[in-house]
């Protein structure tokens, strides 16, 4: 099964066979051209298999969408978008009768670990952007938060000022920077863990001071947790390719 996370900034690509992934790729939107090459595409057909169909879900333009279900079409067939339902596998849309404006990544998320666990948890994934979903054990969503994401944060700094157009450094130390560079990156890293440690203390009265889980997913979410870790204890649980998870759930179901 091939699955496909069309994003804001980048798309990912997986297939699965028995459950198992067995080949991975992730491709920044604005070079979806030059990296869908002919031997690219050929190797995700034979990965994928001749039988096996072709599901996605898509938050970023239409065109990248479009492009890529135009790409792939010749190789591996038509691909079957999937969309934000009201409820699915017990879940319960919070955003109710505008159930559709929620991003189908938050939704399949959701269901991906849904499909794993049916406890209440704090779902944090941080990639473009920075995302925290409350799903309670009964399978209601309650809602949930959208930060901007380090680079994000970045670029509206650099749209928004003059001469500043120093890059992100990987480096986050809670400590005064020494210059514009380490002062935007430090400041960037901790606005979102600030972020995250309002999230943890407002799931105590959310959850009604029950039990639940902190999961962790995206490329920088643990190392968002583990800076906040650095203050307050946090149990905590990293889950990868929750989106995909979820996908392949209701793929799977469809097929039922």
């Amino acid at each position: 099964m091939l699955l496909i996370d069309n994003g804001n900034t980048r798309t990912k690509f997986a297939v699965y066979s028995d459950g198992k992934l067995c080949f991975e790729d992730k491709i920044v939107n604005s070079e979806l051209s030059s990296a869908m090459t002919p031997a690219w595409l050929r190797k995700i057909a034979d990965v994928r298999g001749a039988r096996e169909r072709c599901f996605g879900c898509s938050v970023g333009e239409k065109q990248s969408a479009l492009f890529i279900e135009q790409r792939l079409q010749n190789y591996v067939g038509p691909i079957t978008w999937l969309h934000t339902e009201r409820h699915f596998g017990g879940i319960q849309n919070a955003y109710g009768d505008d159930y559709y404006r929620l991003g189908a990544d938050r939704w399949f998320a959701l269901v991906g670990y849904r499909n794993l666990a049916r406890d209440n948890a704090v779902i944090i994934d941080a990639g473009t952007a920075l995302t925290i979903d409350w799903l309670e054990a009964s399978g209601n969503h309650l809602g949930g938060w959208i930060v901007p994401g380090r680079r994000l944060m970045q670029e509206s700094m650099h749209n928004g000022t003059a001469n500043l157009n120093e890059q992100l450094t990987e480096e986050c130390y809670r400590q005064p920077a020494t210059s514009t560079q380490q002062a935007m990156s430090y400041g960037a890293h901790y606005a979102l863990v600030g972020a995250i440690a309002q999230a943890l203390s407002a799931s105590a009265e959310l959850f009604a001071n029950k039990p639940y889980s902190v999961v962790v997913t995206g490329g920088d979410g643990e190392r968002l947790v583990k800076s906040l870790q650095t203050v307050q204890s946090i149990n905590y649980c990293r889950i990868d390719d929750l989106v995909f998870k979820g996908l392949a759930v209701a793929a799977d179901n469809l097929d039922n």
